[in-house]
């Protein structure tokens, strides 16, 4: 009797709220993915009781999710059939974002039909004194709510606090705010790690990691956790922020053995930084009578699967002959018509078998792997007799490997320099399998049976992740509309969680959805105001929106280390530059460059650029380079290729890479990614990238295309794209 009482109250004070005149109305109505399971009965009573109240007027209808749409009716003596129709049609999809309501709102009295889960941090409801704010689904947000229906001095009719669970805390109040909830991973040189003490600093309250390196305590904003462990002689105090939920805290072991320190007077006088291999030792520049070139590890590109590609404009008045292979080269012009031309190959200090340009022999040098080398020097006339006899007469490449420097090699190739099973041989295994759910909707006739279908399956898939992601994968290049609403279910499903809000940007900018892209962002931003790739995709989407004189100052401010010039932004600048670069190169004539250095004046230019950003930095994958020759190079995001990249990523907050292929091998590349799994082996949390692929970059000519793709089970390999240089 008491629900039925406050029930009536409700909709009579609806009713009395609206004047005897007929009145003009707006209803927005919620139709994201959590109105799902709404009451319609009771929505649709209360209308009545409205139309009932003034049975001719105009209604202003909106729709939205993250996106919105408006109709118009015309109710006439009190039938609104039509408008009913379409409420009930309406299909609930997608993440609920109240942002730009205020602008397409018409009329004075408005009612707003919303569960009131915002995702966005001031985020707010457009209520004014009058309005009313309606919700029947339990799993709402009261207290947003209720602080929307205060502030805008309207009124909240919440049929979900007249339910016997609720009426409790409606009639007495909600009770003193509580700690919040902080959850974590603690990872020990990048593993998961167990039975780690963590508590809040100033207290004694200890909590300990589970098996897979979790936590969670109670905190608030301005506390500090201090983990700490005796086994690895570790500790580490975090500092909890306002927006913090979740964090991941990296430790080295600190565990060293000391069996005996020695102090000397002696002053070790400091080596000279121009140390050059001379085929005898290393040896100084300043010792030596003669000029030696030398290039070090760092100037070999990545993706070179074949060595001969960085000898290519690196050293002076070294060639290599028609078929490009390292044994061909010549340290000087052809001396004789007779006689060999080539030069000799020495690799930790054995020479390899000599191309002969006299009798046709071909030398191979292909098992050189470049990942493996540590310098490569030059060495020619005097320099390279002395050691090498006439075998040096063409010149020598002395190159060393990292295998020789770590004290590993064997004074014999011994596969030091070799490449294990580099040859490509077909794409067999390429996932090509396609989904069931990917194949049931490639068997509808139109986009809207497929999206019709997808919303039938969809109740048997309501929090799968895979499934959204087949789903949008499906209409990303048949519907950007539909596709974008699949998406931010992710979001919908996930609002706090820093890799679906990073998912679903990316999705977002590949769709050429720049709004939705920079609402994310901005959160992402928000969440971790030091983290430096929200600002560099700021400026992306500027770019993307043709504000180009303000992407030029936000790639400036970043470039010198944000606004306060304390950012460590040295992992993204090889990206920035040429961001900067390319941005001054196109569009100079319409810029004011008057601040920006001489150095961005000039364009990097090459044949294929390829930018790399992916949505979850805990992720272990590779890059996959197969060159024309069907050599293969695998840049590697793994814990075991390079240990603390993946710290660093979850510390500074950036997930991008950078990787170019220049002209020195003409042929078809083939790009591929090969997910590898997750730092935390249980995280079935899925990786998407999103590659913007440049080819003739820095030239007139230069074209750009997005590819998107995602990678969810281990040994997964998919193509990224093919070019032709």
């Amino acid at each position: 009797m008491k629900r039925i009482t406050l029930l009536l109250i409700l909709l009579v004070s609806l009713v009395s709220a609206q004047n005897m005149e007929n009145k003009d109305i707006t209803i927005c109505w919620d139709t994201s993915f959590s109105m799902l399971d709404r009451d319609l009965e009771k929505e649709f009573d209360l209308l009545d009781k409205v139309f009932q109240r003034s049975p001719n007027q105009k209604v202003q209808l909106i729709l939205f999710n993250i996106i919105t749409e408006e109709k118009e009716f015309q109710i006439t003596d009190g039938d609104w059939s039509e408008l009913k129709d379409v409420l009930i049609q309406s299909k609930a999809d997608g993440a609920t974002i109240y942002d730009g309501l205020a602008d397409l709102i018409k009329n004075d009295q408005v009612y707003f039909f919303t569960d009131g889960n915002a995702l966005i941090a001031d985020d707010n409801i457009p209520i004014k004194k009058g309005n009313f704010l309606i919700n029947s689904l339990p799993d709402r947000n009261e207290n947003f709510l209720k602080q929307s229906a205060l502030l805008g001095r309207g009124r909240l009719m919440d049929f979900a606090a007249i339910l016997p669970d609720n009426i409790q805390s409606t009639v007495t109040g909600g009770a003193n705010e509580q700690p919040k909830a902080i959850a974590g991973t603690v990872y020990i040189d990048n593993v998961p790690a167990d039975e780690i003490e963590v508590r809040i600093k100033g207290t004694e309250t200890v909590y300990k990691t589970d098996d897979s390196g979790k936590f969670s305590l109670p905190a608030v904003p301005g506390d500090s956790i201090l983990i700490s462990s005796r086994s690895n002689r570790t500790m580490k105090t975090v500092p909890i922020g306002y927006f913090d939920s979740n964090v991941d805290i990296f430790l080295e072991a600190n565990v060293t053995t000391l069996d005996e320190v020695v102090v000397t007077e002696k002053r070790v006088e400091a080596i000279s930084k121009d140390l050059v291999n001379t085929g005898n030792g290393l040896k100084s520049k300043e010792e030596l009578g003669y000029a030696v070139q030398s290039i070090g590890e760092e100037e070999i590109t990545p993706i070179q699967t074949d060595l001969s590609q960085s000898l290519q404009g690196k050293f002076s008045n070294v060639t290599l002959g028609g078929d490009q292979d390292l044994t061909q080269f010549k340290g000087r012009s052809n001396n004789t018509l007779l006689g060999n031309n080539y030069g000799l190959v020495v690799v930790d200090g054995v020479p390899i078998q000599q191309s002969d340009s006299s009798t046709g022999f071909l030398g191979d040098a292909s098992f050189i792997n470049p990942a493996n080398v540590a310098d490569i020097t030059v060495l020619k006339g005097f320099a390279a007799t002395n050691r090498y006899g006439t075998l040096g007469n063409n010149g020598v490449l002395l190159i060393t490997t990292k295998t020789a420097l770590a004290g590993k090699g064997s004074g014999a190739l011994a596969n030091s320099a070799l490449v294990q099973d580099n040859v490509y041989e077909s794409d067999t295994e390429m996932n090509l399998n396609q989904s069931a759910l990917t194949k049931a909707l490639e068997n509808t006739g139109t986009t809207e049976e497929a999206y019709s279908k997808y919303l039938t399956l969809r109740n048997f898939n309501e929090k799968n992740v895979p499934f959204y992601l087949d789903a949008f994968a499906h209409f990303k290049d048949k519907d950007h509309k539909l596709a974008a609403i699949i998406i931010s279910n992710l979001w919908e499903l996930n609002p706090k969680d820093e890799t679906y809000m990073k998912l679903v940007e990316l999705s977002s900018r590949y769709l050429g959805n720049n709004s939705l892209s920079a609402i994310i962002n901005n959160e992402l931003n928000r969440s971790r105001p030091t983290a430096i790739q929200p600002f560099f995709t700021e400026a992306k989407l500027q770019l993307a929106k043709g504000d180009y004189q303000e992407a030029l100052n936000s790639l400036s401010v970043l470039e010198k280390g944000g606004a306060y010039g304390t950012m460590n932004v040295t992992p993204i600048s090889k990206s920035l530059e040429r961001e900067l670069k390319n941005l001054v190169f196109q569009k100079r004539s319409s810029l004011d460059v008057t601040r920006v250095k001489e150095a961005y004046f000039k364009n990097t230019q090459m044949n294929v650029r390829l930018l790399v950003e992916w949505s979850n930095p805990k992720a272990e994958f590779e890059i996959q380079f197969v060159n024309p020759q069907n050599r293969f190079f695998n840049w590697e995001h793994t814990t075991g290729a390079n240990q603390n990249r993946i710290q660093e990523e979850v510390t500074l907050g950036y997930a991008m890479e950078e990787f170019e292929i220049y002209d020195d091998l003409k042929g078809d590349w083939k790009i591929n990614a090969i997910y590898k799994g997750n730092l935390e082996p249980e995280n079935d949390d899925p990786l998407v990238l999103l590659c913007s692929v440049y080819e003739n970059f820095g030239y007139p000519s230069q074209k750009k295309k997005l590819v998107w793709l995602y990678l969810d089970n281990q040994g997964t390999k998919k193509r990224i794209v093919e070019v032709k240089i």
